[in-house]
């Protein structure tokens, strides 16, 4: 474990970030020689709920699209009016 004064923390914050998040190595902080505070990864304080989402497929992204249609109040205009898909046919 990499440790380091606060004063330097301070200076070279986004590096030692870097190295706690993707190196995966701790970094103790130490204020006036003794033990202050941690960066570790974010995986070992949250555990299973830091695993960011997935990006949505095509299909699912269209399944999400209708499912919000339906529930949406009657309207005039069509789907693809609505997220402009019809504007380029104008031309």
């Amino acid at each position: 474990m990499r440790r380091t004064s606060l004063v330097h923390a301070k200076a070279h914050l986004s590096e030692l970030v870097d190295e706690a998040e993707h190196k995966r190595k701790p970094v103790l902080i130490l204020r006036h020689g003794k033990p202050a505070a941690a960066l570790v990864p974010v995986e070992l304080v949250l555990g299973d709920k830091a695993v960011a989402a997935r990006p949505m497929s095509a299909e699912q992204s269209r399944a999400l699209l209708d499912e919000l249609a339906a529930s949406a109040p009657e309207s005039t205009m069509t789907m693809a009016e609505a997220l402009g898909r019809n504007r380029l046919d104008r031309f």
